[in-house]
């Protein structure tokens, strides 16, 4: 009986099918699909081609060479389209279908790139219009040259209807970049959304392990909003913004990121209240805002954070290659003058490799193309840290950018500070720095030769590392002629130090430098090559003796004049060599029969045989037994 059943109804289906096209026209159907075209795409549409209906293995036609009608300079065609008909009112004589499937279409666009105009108000309006199906997509753009660059290919998506017709559903995956991407979008109510109305609203987006979503309502219409919660994730910041084309303003760093905000986003502002950044193992909590009512768009933030640790970044490096000059590559300001930002970030603790700031308070401001980034106050280096940079497009457009930086450090460790601020490890100790530098330029290199200001620097209880000056003055006092003595390796301790300098375009004079230590007092002079990075400066260096006691007179102190030139990261020192002669009578008979055979040019060879120079031991090196 079951068999007998299922062989009539089958009877039935091949009768059905066999009588359907007797039911209705090729024009009837040609025009019904024609118009489910329209309705699920949202463009008018010409079918250039043939149409073919076929019954199996479902009721279906299938339209070639199409093409519709799209705004401006913009071309969108299909190789083929599917019309699926629903077969029960195919067989009441009625043509109705049920998706569209567009198979290869290419969408092509001339001048600018622009986001595909493409309206889902038809599609909307009508809870029964077809759902669209895109297998292998493409948009590309085209030059004025006629030459066409894929922008986007293996394009497959969906649109459907959804919450019985009142809602819409869309999927895609595609390929960007060499890269597939998903997204999908889901409206409860999407006429609601198109007219204004607050919408429960879904967002997902993907691509190589990072990801967007957004829960919450969204309006259209002419003042768009959304409300809701968004959240992102990437195991990978660095690739993510190498892929849509950003680079990251440092070398290392940018690892994994995950971000977190409630969303109230209106047409002229956006708002991420409260919001939460992690990155690199950091996390920071605090709001954002995006407002777009002016010029440029205006960012104003503020975040907080118990610690941060920016080692992962590195330092920005302001050497060329080798690390021996300047940078010549030209900077870019154009940044600047995109957006305003206003940021301010706190933090309990910031770590840069072995340093540690804490109660950090900084600021970010830029206006009109002027940024101005600042530390309020921070504990630093065991001391007090306040400092400032300012960097806007210079007055005249071919200086480039101009710069200035002011910076207070008070009761800090010399020693740290001055290898992060300069990268100078030659003194140890506690003191003050106080600088104040301003310069212009279209390179690192030209900010250097334009260079003015002031430095000075005080100390106490810390050393001059590289050089024992008081072993070398005593070997020197002792043997004159032997050699300029051994000035490399160990240090030289101080109880007290004091450095002012004067940099103009460039060139740093010393205006006075002043060590006292209990053993050895030094004074020094002359000037540094900000731009060559060298240095050429004279100084005095003297032995200091025991305080004589009551009604004795002491002894003369050992007095040296000796000269530092050379570059400031493998400068050498070198001795008077004339003094070295004065001090040994020894060599006054050898110096007269010199003269007298040569005269003065054969007296300067021998003394500088007698003062060959020598060179500072890089710190941190093992110094020769």
């Amino acid at each position: 009986m079951v068999a007998l059943l299922v062989g009539v109804l089958a009877g039935l289906c091949l009768l059905a099918v066999a009588l359907a096209p007797a039911l209705v026209s090729q024009t009837e159907v040609r025009r019904a699909a024609s118009e489910a075209l329209a309705q699920s795409s949202g463009r008018e549409v010409r079918i250039l081609g043939e149409s073919n209906l076929s019954l199996l293995p479902y009721p279906q036609v299938v339209l070639r060479q199409l093409v519709f009608s799209m705004p401006g300079a913009a071309v969108l065609d299909a190789d083929r389209a599917t019309a699926r008909i629903r077969l029960l009112p195919l067989l009441l004589g009625k043509v109705e279908v049920a998706s569209v499937t567009f198979d290869r279409p290419i969408l092509i666009m001339s001048g600018p790139v622009t986001v595909p105009h493409l309206t889902l108000a038809s599609f909307v309006s009508v809870p029964t219009a077809p759902s669209l199906r895109i297998l292998n997509g493409t948009i590309a753009w085209r030059d004025a040259g006629g030459l066409t660059q894929e922008l986007v290919s293996g394009i497959d998506a969906r649109l459907d209807h959804a919450s019985g017709g009142k809602g819409i559903t869309a999927t895609a995956d595609f390929t960007w970049r060499q890269t597939v991407a998903s997204g999908r979008v889901m409206i409860s109510d999407a006429q609601a959304f198109l007219n204004g109305t607050d919408s429960d609203a879904r967002l997902d987006l993907s691509a190589n392990g990072s990801w967007l979503k957004f829960r919450g309502v969204a309006a259209a219409g002419d003042s768009p909003a959304a409300v809701g919660e968004i959240s992102a994730d990437s195991p990978d910041l660095r690739a993510l913004l190498a892929w849509v084309g950003t680079t990251t303003p440092t070398a290392g760093g940018f690892g994994r990121f995950a971000f977190g905000a409630h969303l109230s986003a209106h047409a002229k502002e956006i708002a991420l209240t409260p919001a939460y950044i992690e990155m690199d193992g950091n996390r920071s909590e605090g709001g954002l805002s995006v407002k777009l009512d002016g010029e440029r768009p205006l960012v104003e933030g503020t975040f907080a954070a118990d610690a941060l640790n920016i080692t992962p970044y590195g330092r920005v490096s302001m050497t060329g290659p080798g690390g021996h000059e300047w940078d010549h590559r030209r900077l870019d300001v154009s940044p600047l003058k995109k957006v305003d930002l206003d940021l301010r970030l706190s933090a309990a603790s910031v770590r840069a490799e072995d340093s540690v700031f804490e109660r950090v308070a900084s600021t970010a401001v830029l206006r009109g193309g002027r940024l101005v980034m600042a530390i309020g106050e921070a504990q630093a280096w065991g001391g007090l840290l306040r400092a400032s940079l300012t960097l806007a497009p210079a007055e005249v457009p071919t200086d480039g950018l101009a710069v200035r930086v002011e910076l207070e450090g008070t009761g800090v460790a010399l020693d740290r500070a001055l290898s992060d601020i300069a990268d100078v490890k030659r003194i140890d100790g506690t003191g003050t720095l106080e600088a104040a530098l301003v310069g212009h330029g279209a390179s690192i290199h030209a900010i250097a030769q334009s260079l003015s200001g002031d430095v000075s620097m005080t100390g106490s209880a810390g050393a001059v590392l590289g050089l024992d000056i008081a072993q070398a003055l005593r070997h020197i006092e002792q043997r004159p002629l032997s050699g300029g003595g051994e000035l490399r390796g160990g240090r030289t301790p101080f109880t007290s130090l004091k450095a002012k300098a004067r940099i103009d375009n460039g060139t740093a004079t010393l205006e006075s430098v002043a060590v006292e230590g209990k053993q050895v007092k030094l004074s020094l002079g002359g000037s540094v090559s900000v731009v060559q990075r060298d240095l050429d400066l004279k100084g005095e260096a003297s032995l200091v003796g025991p305080v004589p006691a009551a009604g004795q007179v002491g002894r003369v102190p050992f007095e040296l004049p000796f000269i530092v030139q050379g570059p400031w990261d493998n400068a050498y020192v070198m001795p008077d060599a004339q003094s070295l002669i004065r001090r040994s009578g020894a060599a006054q008979p050898l110096l007269e029969a010199v003269r007298s055979r040569g005269g003065d040019a054969a007296v300067r060879s021998v003394i500088e045989q007698m003062a060959k120079p020598s060179p500072l031991v890089p710190t941190g090196v093992k110094q020769p037994n």
